[in-house]
C-alpha cells in the first residue's frame, strides 16, 4: 500500500524542513538571530504558491511541485549565505 501525497503536501513538507534547517543552522552554526521575515522566508514562498496555484494550472513548469520546492530551497540557501557573510 503506497501513499500518494498531493502537490500541496509535498511543497509544505519541503517548506517545513527548510524552516527547521534554517532555525538550526542560524542558531547553532551561524550564531545569528534571524528576523521574522528571514526566518519565515520559505513560508512566504509557500504562500505565493498557494495564492497563485489556481492560475498555474495552464503552466507546466511553474505549476510543478519541483519548481516550488526548488524555489523554497533557494530562498533558504540564500538566507543562510546572506547571514553567513
Amino acid at each position: 500500500m503506497t501513499v500518494k501525497l498531493s502537490n500541496d503536501s509535498k511543497i509544505s513538507l519541503v517548506a517545513v524542513i527548510c524552516i527547521l534547517a534554517l532555525a538550526v543552522i542560524s542558531k547553532n552554526v551561524l550564531r545569528a538571530q534571524l528576523d521574522f521575515v528571514s526566518l519565515f522566508g520559505p513560508v512566504w514562498v509557500y504562500i505565493a504558491y498557494v495564492v497563485t496555484r489556481d492560475k498555474q494550472k495552464e503552466s507546466k513548469t511553474c505549476g510543478s511541485p519541483l519548481f516550488w520546492s526548488l524555489a523554497i530551497i533557494f530562498v533558504t540557501s540564500a538566507t543562510i549565505v546572506v547571514y553567513a557573510i
